[in-house]
């Protein structure tokens, strides 16, 4: 089998899938009761995370970690960005918004607490589709799920601090170790017995086939996600469309905002890419966690229909590659450009 034909087709028609994956997962949803399997949804998910993040964790080189955790001013970067700035974009694209509709307050605590979470390890696997600095991103997703923890509560409670919420330490110290650490640690020993077993150049005929199977994870995720708050979409439709504008605005506003800052501070194109997905994109299932924890409500609604935003923005990023890869003048491999859009 051509696993690079296969790769290069899955890439060619993403926006394709992604989109029949959130519409056949709406309807879906619709006509399951998915509360009554909820405990199965949530291992299925995890899971098919698991099978997306673990592939792109094999062609990662062990090596260039090190020189990854080196790059400092990228870390720094995406570490304010993402732990700092984005809290501060939302509040104030909450109150922008806020002088043309009325926001409930728990609805816009809720939409701080969708940005306020660590980024998400599929941000790891955005990066690897955009040959981006995938050492770089899984650096990143560590620190900030390590951060997190002190994190999120202090900004929650800037936030609200009539409104307590628990957030379990041992949520996010769990989250980093089966969704990073764990895939990490099998993809190195994987790469490892791959390349004795069949040495360099028979490896190199398969690395295409890693990146399809994380594509295909990322088609089932977005159809499992929206498969399970489908009811959610279609009952708080009007509530929903409140909380999608200041969601729509903030990553309109984040991604153009590290563009213009990673030029500026001379980044990279791979480094930009490593930073902006881990700094940007949000992890839903960890602010879902906390909602439940502090009681649903409208609080919950914006961190449930965040993907419904993120991912067509997160995507369509990746999509672009090859024009991000322009602007930061470096040099495009136009078979690869050829193929992926013939």
């Amino acid at each position: 089998m051509d696993f690079l034909k296969l790769k290069n087709h899955l890439d060619k028609f993403l926006p394709v899938y992604v989109t029949a994956g959130m519409i056949l997962g709406f309807l879906f949803g619709l006509h399951i009761n998915t509360k009554a399997h909820s405990s199965l949804f949530k291992n299925l998910n995890l899971i098919v995370v698991i099978l997306m993040i673990y592939p792109m964790m094999i062609n990662l080189k062990l090596e260039r970690l090190k020189n990854a955790a080196k790059l400092w001013k990228q870390l720094l970067i995406a570490l304010i960005m993402g732990l700092v700035l984005s809290p501060i974009l939302m509040y104030v694209l909450i109150e922008f918004v806020g002088l043309f509709v009325k926001v409930n307050p728990n609805l816009a605590l809720g939409l701080l607490l969708a940005v306020v979470v660590p980024c998400s390890s599929m941000a790891i696997a955005y990066t690897g589709l955009t040959d981006g600095n995938i050492e770089l991103s899984t650096i990143v997703v560590a620190i900030s799920f390590t951060l997190a923890i002190v994190s999120v509560p202090l900004w929650m409670k800037v936030f609200a601090s009539s409104y307590k919420i628990n957030i379990s330490a041992w949520l996010l110290v769990k989250t980093i170790l089966i969704v990073v650490v764990i895939p990490m640690i099998l993809g190195v020993l994987t790469r490892w017995y791959l390349l004795n077993k069949i040495g360099t150049e028979n490896f190199l005929k398969l690395k295409p086939l890693f990146p399809s199977v994380s594509l295909l994870g990322m088609y089932t995720i977005v159809f499992l996600i929206f498969m399970e708050k489908s009811r959610l979409i279609a009952s708080k439709y009007a509530v929903i469309g409140v909380a999608l504008i200041p969601l729509i605005l903030y990553y309109i506003s984040a991604l153009f905002l590290m563009i213009y800052l990673d030029k500026l501070l001379k980044l990279p194109y791979a480094d930009h890419m490593g930073v902006t997905f881990t700094s940007v994109g949000k992890n839903e299932g960890t602010a879902m966690a906390i909602a439940m924890a502090a009681g649903m409500g409208l609080m919950a609604i914006p961190p449930a229909v965040t993907p419904i935003v993120q991912i067509p923005f997160l995507v369509g990023y990746v999509k672009i590659a090859n024009k991000i890869k322009k602007l930061y003048n470096e040099k495009i491999d136009t078979n690869k450009l050829k193929k992926i859009h013939e």
